[in-house]
C-alpha cells in the first residue's frame, strides 16, 4: 500500500503499484489540490459516501472514499457510491478543469466554454453522472476536490 506525503489529509492509493490508470489519476489530481489548496481537505471530510468514476475509454473505475482523516482511492467499483462519474479521460480533464468557488457550491467553471461543453456531454448522455440530481452537494463537491484550476 502507498501513502502520498501530505501530512494533513493524506491521500492513500490502496492498490499501490496495481492501481489502475483511473485510481492513479485520480489519486494525484486529488493529492496536487490538497497540497495546492489545503483549504479543500474541508471539503473532503464533507464527502460522506463513496465517488466512483469509470472511464469508458479504458474500462478501468476507481472508487474515492473519504474519511475524516484521508481519502483511499481503491481499484474498482467499491460499495455503494452516492455518485458515480462515467466518461472518457478527456472528459474527466475537462472536469478537472473546471473553477469551483465557496467549498463548490458555486460552479462557476460551468459558464465557460468548456463548461458549457461539459454540460452538453451530461445532456447528451456522452458524459454521465449518477447522482448528479439526488447527491447534487457531493458532485459538485467532487468536482471542486479534482479542480485544478
Amino acid at each position: 500500500m502507498a501513502t502520498t506525503t501530505d501530512k494533513k489529509y493524506p491521500v492513500r492509493i490502496y492498490d499501490g503499484d496495481d492501481a489502475n490508470g483511473v485510481a492513479s489519476m485520480v489519486g494525484v489530481l486529488i493529492e496536487q489540490n490538497f497540497e495546492n489548496f489545503p483549504n479543500r481537505i474541508k471539503i473532503a471530510r464533507r464527502i460522506p459516501r463513496p465517488v466512483t468514476v469509470f472511464s469508458t475509454d479504458t474500462d478501468a473505475a476507481c472508487t474515492v472514499v473519504f474519511g475524516t482523516n484521508e481519502a483511499v482511492v481503491y481499484n474498482d467499483v467499491l460499495g455503494r457510491p452516492s455518485v458515480t462519474v462515467i466518461a472518457t479521460v478527456d472528459q474527466l480533464l475537462d472536469v478537472s478543469q473546471l473553477e469551483m468557488r465557496a467549498g463548490g457550491l458555486l460552479p462557476v467553471g460551468f459558464f465557460t466554454k468548456r463548461g458549457m461543453s461539459v454540460l452538453g456531454n451530461i445532456l447528451s448522455h456522452k458524459l454521465v453522472v449518477k447522482g448528479l440530481l439526488t447527491h447534487t452537494l457531493t458532485s459538485l463537491r467532487f468536482i471542486a476536490l479534482v479542480s485544478v484550476v
